[in-house]
């Protein structure tokens, strides 16, 4: 089964809208379905308690012009959004209607973000989103893009991660970051559409899993995959360094990753491939919880 739908939220900053052009390349390629999602906050979602302190009347009022606002700039949004469509010839269309080739539409709705991408996201068979930048860790708040690791945690989708100013359009070299987890497992159950469509697939692994390449090299053959293998060396100063180090070494194009296999308390800690991957791949990364 291919990828029909994809999920796109659009924030109205430029990496959003990164992340649709590459849904774009990605539905061109499938002929998938995208849902471009805005979500606008009300202002007593928004504002601080401070609101509720102030007359009935006077709140009222201000809840009313941010919701107009708020509306005025969807309008905007949606615009910018139906300009893409027509820049990649793609027809708007609000329901299946059994068509070939690509098509999209345009949702808006005023909630929480995270509850309202969490309840598209698990019925979307992707979710673009561009890469969060790359900031400093405290010990009590992850680093991780919140809406992203929303995502993550709470779809069981899996997240194509857009990197800034990445220049591969059509990706046609891949590698497969690979640890036996059940959420990398996850990952390349998602991704054998692409993968069978890619010129060069390679398997990234440490020595120590070197017992379990070729049974995944051999599955991914039943599949007509061709791969190679590559060895993490242990250069870098983390795994999740390692393995862009060896992305960039071979010149893949896609990195194919599960996310948070550790405890998540593990990783709020000290860390982790997947904060790593998250805040400095440079090349287009899907990863699945």
């Amino acid at each position: 089964m291919g990828i029909k739908t994809i999920l796109v939220p659009i924030d109205g900053g430029k990496a959003s809208f990164a992340a649709l052009d590459r849904a774009f390349v990605v539905a061109d390629r499938f002929g998938s379905h995208i849902t471009a999602l805005h979500v606008m906050q009300r202002a007593t979602d928004a504002a601080s308690y401070g609101l509720y302190n102030l007359s009935a009347k006077l709140r009222k009022n201000i809840e009313e012009e941010a919701g107009k606002t708020a509306l005025e700039r969807a309008a905007d949004l949606q615009e910018q959004f139906q300009d893409f469509c027509t820049q990649y010839s793609v027809p708007l269309c609000e329901e299946p209607s059994g068509q070939s080739g690509a098509t999209a539409s345009w949702q808006q709705e005023f909630g929480h973000v995270d509850e309202v991408l969490v309840r598209h996201g698990r019925l979307s068979d992707i979710i673009a989103v561009p890469r969060p930048r790359a900031r400093k860790s405290t010990v009590r708040r992850s680093p991780v893009g919140r809406a992203i690791e929303a995502v993550l945690l709470g779809t069981g989708r899996p997240v194509l991660i857009e990197p800034p100013k990445c220049r591969a359009k059509r990706c046609e070299r891949v590698a497969i970051g690979w640890n036996e987890s059940a959420e990398v497992s996850r990952a390349l159950a998602t991704t054998l559409p692409w993968l069978v469509k890619m010129s060069a697939v390679t398997i990234i692994v440490s020595k120590k899993r070197k017992s379990g390449v070729k049974p995944l090299a051999d599955y991914l053959a039943w599949h007509g995959i061709n791969t190679t293998v590559e060895f993490l060396d242990g250069k870098g100063s983390s795994v999740g360094e390692a393995i862009l180090n060896v992305c960039s070494d071979i010149e893949a194009e896609f990195l194919v990753v599960g996310g948070f296999s550790h405890a998540r308390a593990r990783e709020l800690l000290f860390g982790g491939v997947t904060r790593h991957l998250l805040t400095h791949s440079k090349i287009v990364t899907i990863m699945v919880h």
